[in-house]
């Protein structure tokens, strides 16, 4: 039987009808309930380009993989590019190359020059970094420890004394204008457009099946509440191995002036900003100094954080150079996900 492979608009998701297939597996369905309004209030969204691949077989859905616009800074020119938002293939068409060719044709579509993504499963880690270029970030945890434990995050406690006395730190709902100015403010070559708009949109929204998952702005003001900073975390339930336990990401951030409120700080200050309900906290640092600085404090080093870039016409020879990129947890729109 010949699978066909078909491309969704984002104007087809809006309209929201697909009766011409079959989703016995729920295949479709299951996309759809995660992501469908995530995608449709992405303010980078166009009606006209491409929301979903799927593989159809004889009219049956057997695999989906749903994508997300985004805005890409490359020196001085911003463009549109695609990134993934999420794949699956039938349990009973697994070990057919679906899910490859599925993933090859979104890094194929015209739409735009480049795709990247990030957060892949093992199975698509390996399909897609002989595609492009595979940017790897050190990752690092920190262990939020309760009770007597405590005593094991002095340096923590210090130095978040230290910045409670400089700042005061408010959680909003309504993501402020200025905020996206100060993300955008930055000096490297490539990085995701995140502005305001977006950073509203990523509040607002989750594409998880977790009921207790959320997202959370922060904003950092100076004593005469004039914004310094802000950061973004994700907070998500996981069950491991018997375990349930709530970790959060650091998934967006930036400061005006690093000299007097940097990225160490800004990790600090969001532990006591999740420190109640959340146990590990996840984090990224592309910066030796950064990382040491971490590690003094509790953190501990764990794998990385691995992006993907496919150049797909060559245009960018300095694309795979980590020090070119503004990268954060939250990037190709992982800020929305698990």
């Amino acid at each position: 039987m010949e699978t066909r492979y078909i491309n969704i608009s984002f104007k087809e998701l809006r309209q929201n009808d697909f009766s011409r297939f079959s989703d016995a597996e729920g295949i479709l369905s299951s996309g759809l309930e995660l992501y469908r309004k995530a995608l449709l209030d992405n303010p980078y969204t166009d009606d006209t380009s491409t929301a979903c691949v799927l593989a159809v077989v004889d009219d049956l859905i057997v695999g989906r993989h749903m994508m997300l616009n985004t805005k890409l800074k490359v020196g001085d020119e911003i463009i549109d590019i695609k990134t993934g938002g999420g794949g699956l293939v039938s349990s009973k068409s697994r070990g057919m190359g679906i899910g490859s060719r599925m993933i090859n044709m979104a890094f194929e579509l015209e739409e735009s020059d480049l795709y990247y993504g990030a957060l892949y499963s093992r199975a698509a880690y390996n399909i897609i970094r002989k595609k492009g270029v595979m940017l790897e970030i050190p990752q690092y945890v920190k262990i939020i420890h309760k009770g007597i434990k405590r005593v094991l995050d002095i340096p923590v406690i210090i130095r978040s004394a230290i910045l409670k006395r400089r700042f005061t730190v408010e959680r909003l709902t309504t993501v402020p204008q200025w905020a996206g100015e100060m993300a955008m403010n930055d000096d490297h070559k490539y990085m995701e457009i995140h502005t305001t708009e977006w950073l509203q949109w990523a509040l607002d929204n989750i594409a998880t099946d977790v009921s207790t998952d959320y997202n959370q702005f922060h904003a950092v003001y100076d004593k005469n509440h004039e914004p310094v900073g802000f950061f973004m975390t994700k907070v998500r339930t996981v069950t491991r191995d018997g375990e349930t336990f709530n970790k959060a990401n650091l998934a967006e951030w930036a400061t005006v002036d690093a000299s007097k409120l940097n990225e160490v700080d800004i990790n600090i200050l969001a532990i006591d900003a999740v420190s109640s309900v959340v146990s590990r906290l996840w984090t990224i640092a592309d910066n030796s100094s950064t990382g040491k600085a971490l590690k003094w404090h509790g953190y501990k080093r764990r794998g990385w954080l691995a992006m993907h870039v496919r150049d797909k016409k060559h245009l960018y020879p300095d694309i795979g150079d980590v020090s070119q990129w503004r990268i954060r947890y939250g990037c190709c729109n992982t800020i929305i996900v698990e």
